[in-house]
């Protein structure tokens, strides 16, 4: 039963995913284009206007401020998606923004360098709209004619490759279909973290024609199927601009340099991603940025990116990869991202699911894959990579963690905002579980890597992530808590006909919620139909932030059939606002 609870939960909670774009910092050569998509290119090139800022709703995730010597980056993505007058779509865009947690004096300068980068961002988000609209009212009218039905999209997936004391550097991953078919760009963007200044390749590489010489030669070991140019031609034309157009990356193993497809070689040969380690020679890089730590986290993008590493000391390297598994419906004939395919030196493993996050974690000289992946439940897999068997796989029920989302519609525009957590330090990330208490709970912890590699958390409550809020239909008996959870003062009561509005809770079966009261104006009451109830949502936003003193409500779960109840009465007969999650 406990288990059904969880898929229901999961069913329900149906994330919002719009599409989106990047601005251009050291981007790659675009591919092949229809003349829809190079008319869309040119008037984007020709006329970038002054925006009006969309992100200018401030977040503050209320983490506690704790002293930090490493920046902690978290990804604001906003969306805007239009539909005609049937409610079909026309176009959908999504960008995504770069924010920063703290706030600390150490920071200010990358702080304001993320500001500039954002503002441009904006920019890019007002051309890609104003052509997007021009689009679709044409698109509108073919369709009033009764034929064509395009959807015009940009969409970006942002990887934070590294950020530390020293550097913070960044990929972005954009498809766009104008439409005639789906293409792709990658562009990054490298930031010095004390100055805030934005890092060109010879800030970081010193020896760039050695760099180079190795890329050739990592490049044959990890495509010799294929017949592409030599990555050291192709970077000869750009040497005089500073290898301004040059997409590369920083990360704690090395340095790694991307080329799209149609770079290097033809369409059928893809695209290439090399990364050349610290440890394959150190003297070519500058001192300043190569990674001094013994533990870390890095990104593995799914797809032509491979690393090699000696996962199990014999003093030969292994390749690891991680591919996207697709298949085809065959009535539709749509393809579907279904799963991926870890490979580790001779070794392999699939996982089912879509919307995958893989991290190589390092962690006391022993290497791990974390594996954050989507099914009817969002789960977190992990391995120690120098055994994929099945023995070896231990997985949890926890994704990254959504700090913010919302959602709104405007007419025919519909609009989204998320500000999600990133993976970039073993030593703290946000991760969010699901609760049984009450169906709907999403509970964020701070977990980090233990030293054998697996997951762990200190918190013994979880901050609950909803503005969602309840009315007591009994009196209730409880206790009172302080702000770390530790009871003050037993058998107090909270009356009938109260509002509260649920802070902190457990996922384990020995459950409790903690809450606190509120006033009839602080919350907005909405009727959901007759037979359903009523649905109370939080109207006095600033409370989600409250930190003091709660009461705590414990529940009695059967061990048998997973039933949920206080004194004998169910859910229903103890609180009003549950309609919507049954």
């Amino acid at each position: 039963m406990k288990h059904k609870i969880r898929l229901l939960i999961f069913c329900i909670l149906i994330m919002f995913s719009l599409v989106s774009c990047m601005p251009s910092f050291h981007t790659g050569v675009e591919n092949d284009k229809s003349d829809t998509e190079t008319e869309a290119i040119k008037k984007k090139d020709s006329g970038k206007k002054e925006s009006k800022k969309k992100v200018d709703k401030k977040t503050d995730t209320k983490r506690e401020k704790k002293p930090h010597s490493k920046p902690h980056i978290v990804l604001k993505k906003v969306g805007e998606e239009s539909y005609d007058d049937l409610g079909m779509t026309l176009y959908h865009i999504e960008y995504k923004y770069i924010q920063l947690e703290d706030d600390g004096e150490e920071f200010e300068p990358l702080i304001a360098a993320f500001e500039e980068y954002n503002k441009e961002v904006d920019e890019q988000f007002a051309s890609t709209r104003e052509i997007f609209e021009n689009f679709a009212k044409e698109e509108e009218s073919n369709r009033l004619e009764g034929y064509g039905e395009k959807v015009f999209t940009e969409e970006t997936d942002s990887y934070i490759m590294r950020a530390d004391k020293d550097v913070v550097s960044i990929l972005n991953y954009t498809k766009y279909d104008y439409g005639a078919s789906e293409r792709y760009s990658r562009n990054s963007v490298s930031f010095d973290t004390s100055t805030g200044n934005r890092l060109n390749f010879l800030d970081v590489v010193k020896d760039d024609k050695t760099f180079f010489e190795l890329v050739d030669k990592r490049v044959y070991e990890d495509y010799e199927e294929i017949n592409i140019q030599n990555p050291s031609e192709y970077a000869d034309a750009l040497r005089e601009s500073n290898y301004d157009n040059l997409v590369w990356t920083i990360s704690p193993m090395g340095v790694t340099v991307y080329f799209d497809t149609r770079v290097l070689g033809a369409e059928t040969d893809g695209p290439q991603v090399i990364t050349i380690s610290f440890e394959e020679n150190e003297e070519i890089f500058n001192q300043k940025y190569v990674y001094e730590e013994n533990d870390y986290v890095v990104p593995i993008v799914a797809g032509n990116m491979t690393l090699h590493l000696d996962v199990d000391g014999d003093g030969r390297s292994d390749a690891i990869a991680v591919n996207n598994i697709y298949k085809q419906n065959p009535e539709t004939l749509n393809i579907y991202e279904d799963g991926i395919n870890i490979l580790v030196g001779d070794q392999s493993r699939e996982l089912s699911g879509y919307d995958s996050k893989s991290y190589i974690i390092k962690k006391n000289g022993n290497y791990y894959m974390y594996v954050f992946i989507s099914d009817e439940i969002e789960r977190l897999h992990i391995f120690g990579l120098t055994d994929l068997d099945l023995d070896n796989d231990e997985f949890v029920y926890l994704s990254l963690g959504n700090l913010y989302s919302d959602w709104s519609q405007n007419g025919n525009i519909a609009t989204y905002e998320s500000l999600d957590e990133t993976f970039t330090d073993v030593k703290s990330f946000k991760g969010q579980s699901m609760g049984n208490l009450l169906y709907l709970f999403i509970i964020s912890r701070e977990w980090f890597v233990a030293d054998d590699g697996r997951l762990q958390t200190n918190d013994e409550r979880g901050r609950i992530i909803d503005d969602r809020a309840y009315k007591t239909l009994v009196d209730l008996k409880c206790s009172v808590v302080d702000e770390n959870g530790k009871v003050k003062k037993p058998n107090v009561t909270i009356p009938a006909d109260t509002y509260i509005l649920p802070l902190y809770g457990v996922d384990e079966t020995d459950a409790y919620i903690d809450v606190i009261m509120l006033d009839e104006s602080d919350v907005l009451v909405s009727s959901i139909g007759e037979g359903y109830g009523n649905y109370i949502e939080l109207k006095n936003k600033d409370l989600l932030e409250y930190e003091g003193d709660c009461y705590r409500i414990t529940f009695d779960i059967d061990e048998e059939y997973g039933d949920i109840s206080i004194d004998g009465k169910g859910l229903f007969e103890i609180f009003e606002g549950l309609s919507i999650s049954g």
